[in-house]
């Protein structure tokens, strides 16, 4: 009689299971010609001027989910790097 290992962390959504807001986010990634886009440049792709925790928080859902990758790049800023973003040609898929 062999039962199934529990679980160590709740399963992450199916695709069909993304927010709406979540699917805008992945095709603005999916349909740029920039590379790799910092967070002025999404904010700008959906109309703010700034993106929310809300916002952020999905990119690193669909990051998680291995839809986008993220990383920090060296900046002039005070802090000294940016956060920027990239959606793989592999990761391109429909709701």
């Amino acid at each position: 009689m062999s039962q199934s290992p529990i679980p160590t962390h709740p399963p992450l959504p199916r695709l069909s299971e993304l927010t709406e807001h979540a699917h805008k986010l992945l095709e603005i990634l999916q349909g740029t010609d920039i590379s790799w886009m910092n967070r002025k440049d999404i904010a700008r792709a959906i109309g703010k001027r700034r993106l929310t925790p809300y916002d952020i928080a999905l990119l690193e859902l669909l990051q998680d989910k291995g839809l986008i990758e993220i990383e920090s790049r060296a900046n002039g800023t005070p802090i000294g790097y940016e956060w920027v973003y990239h959606a793989p040609t592999e990761s391109k898929v429909s709701k």
